[in-house]
């Protein structure tokens, strides 16, 4: 490609930060492609947290990462990181495009870390993404009527 990832701009930017900015995933898997994802993609993951880069940690787990946060607790220990310095865009992106993990059981524990940076956007963000994950799981639920009909838990439908 050309461009070293680490080289600043006189604007104080490398290519790295222009390539987050602009959401351009492509160009951030390019720029990182020399990363040995096996070896340092968890330490290039934890700098992207760190950093906001939410393209960058959609890139790392696209890359291959994703595999190696397949436990659930090993991911989790990630999540909590990222809700104690991360921003609302890395919170997005690791439950978007990270290996999956239901945010409503652990909401409170997530919530508290972030609280005590008093990080009330991404506690938010949490609650939002709870709220979501209930809703769903409600959805489908029937309710099983006492005189041997049921009916969804939907409001309005029977």
């Amino acid at each position: 490609m050309g461009a070293d990832r680490d080289a600043v701009s006189y604007a104080g930017y490398s290519a790295l930060d222009v390539a987050d900015l602009l959401n351009r995933v492509n160009i951030v898997k390019c720029l990182l492609a020399h990363v040995n994802i096996q070896e340092t993609g968890m330490l290039e993951l934890m700098y992207a947290i760190r950093q906001g880069r939410s393209t960058v940690v959609r890139a790392l787990l696209e890359m291959g990462l994703n595999d190696q946060l397949q436990d659930e607790a090993l991911f989790r220990g990630v999540f909590l990181m990222a809700c104690y310095i991360g921003t609302t865009f890395v919170v997005n992106a690791l439950v978007k495009y990270g290996p999956g993990l239901f945010i409503s059981p652990f909401e409170d524990m997530f919530v508290h870390v972030t609280r005590f940076l008093n990080n009330t956007e991404v506690a938010d963000t949490i609650r939002d993404i709870a709220d979501i994950e209930r809703r769903k799981m409600f959805r489908d639920v029937k309710v099983c009527d006492p005189r041997g009909g049921s009916h969804s838990s939907e409001p309005g439908q029977h």
